[in-house]
């Protein structure tokens, strides 16, 4: 499951380039200007707009909804760019080269690092595995949100259920299995 690897991480890295403007306006007292948080607010900010889409029946828990939704995102980044100018931008990079360099590498590294542990134990069982899997599978398949529960027809999810729902996201962008896709969650 290689390619669920690489292609994990190059979702992450796109969306963490998409996301940069606005981590580049919000965070612009830090030294790094949120860059090197910028592939997890990607994912929350997306997730957010995602379930709020879903939630109020805007958007469908599908491929198009998960592919609107960060349209949305790229669209704020865009206004966000035009109140900044990406020249700004891109000599930022330029002049911090190495601090993008080492945020990304040591995600990289990271996330094969625990890839590969997970890879040694991959088992889906003890403790709240098997729920937490049944949970992405539940939020995966549901029409919209709340999710419904895996063990109760019916009924809507009692349990938060955010994080899942951006696994379910990575998912469906990545053609990811659902067992692959909650060892990569681990890893990342």
């Amino acid at each position: 499951h290689m390619i669920d690897l690489i292609k994990w991480f190059v979702l992450l890295e796109i969306l963490g380039w998409i996301i940069f403007p606005i981590t580049f306006m919000l965070f612009k007292e830090t030294a790094d200007k949120g860059y090197s948080i910028s592939k997890i607010f990607g994912l929350l900010l997306w997730g957010y707009i995602y379930w709020l889409g879903n939630s109020f029946l805007i958007i469908e828990n599908n491929l198009p909804g998960t592919l609107f939704a960060l349209f949305v995102v790229i669209v704020a980044s865009i206004i966000f760019i035009r109140k900044i100018s990406i020249a700004a931008i891109i000599d930022w990079c330029k002049q911090n080269l190495k601090v993008i360099i080492f945020f990304d590498a040591l995600f990289l590294i990271a996330f094969i690092g625990w890839a590969i542990v997970r890879a040694g134990n991959p088992e889906i069982i003890g403790t709240e595995k098997p729920m937490e899997l049944a949970f992405m599978t539940s939020i995966f398949r549901s029409p919209s949100f709340p999710p419904s529960d895996p063990w109760l027809s019916d009924y809507a999810i009692s349990y938060y259920y955010f994080g899942y729902l951006m696994v379910t996201m990575l998912m469906r962008i990545c053609g990811t299995v659902s067992g692959v896709a909650f060892n990569l969650t681990i890893a990342a």
